[in-house]
């Protein structure tokens, strides 16, 4: 869907607040069992077209076939917090259950801007992250 950019959206894609932006939530199941709610938040209009054809799987798999743009991660910030009364219906968990919040900027190669902007939340109970360096 349409709609106009949050302060927090706005400072992440490098645009006004207010200014549309395309804005996709995706849920992830594993097995059958729900594990992590993304929003994804694109300023680039251009890719409105393709995006409504998207369905399931990774979207940067689909975005890189369907038009050829690769994104790269440039940031990732993880924190917690606990389920609200919407996420824990989604997510299928008691209401205050502790997610995960991962927060994530994409990249085109060579552009200042981030082309995608992501809050993931993620069942603390089914997952792990390992940060290899």
């Amino acid at each position: 869907m349409l709609r106009p950019a949050s302060s927090h959206v706005a400072d992440a894609l490098g645009i006004k607040e207010g200014d549309n932006v395309i804005h996709l939530r995706t849920l992830r199941r594993v097995n059958g069992v729900a594990v992590c709610q993304i929003d994804h938040y694109f300023a680039d209009m251009a890719l409105w077209p393709v995006l409504q054809n998207f369905s399931s799987g990774s979207l940067h798999d689909f975005l890189f076939e369907a038009t050829g743009i690769a994104l790269k991660r440039t940031q990732t910030r993880i924190s917690a917090r606990r389920a609200q009364a919407k996420e824990s219906k989604v997510l299928e968990i008691p209401n205050m259950a502790p997610l995960l919040c991962v927060r994530t900027l994409n990249h085109r190669d060579g552009e200042i801007d981030a082309t995608e902007y992501s809050v993931s939340l993620t069942r603390a109970d089914m997952i792990e992250f390992t940060m290899e360096h």
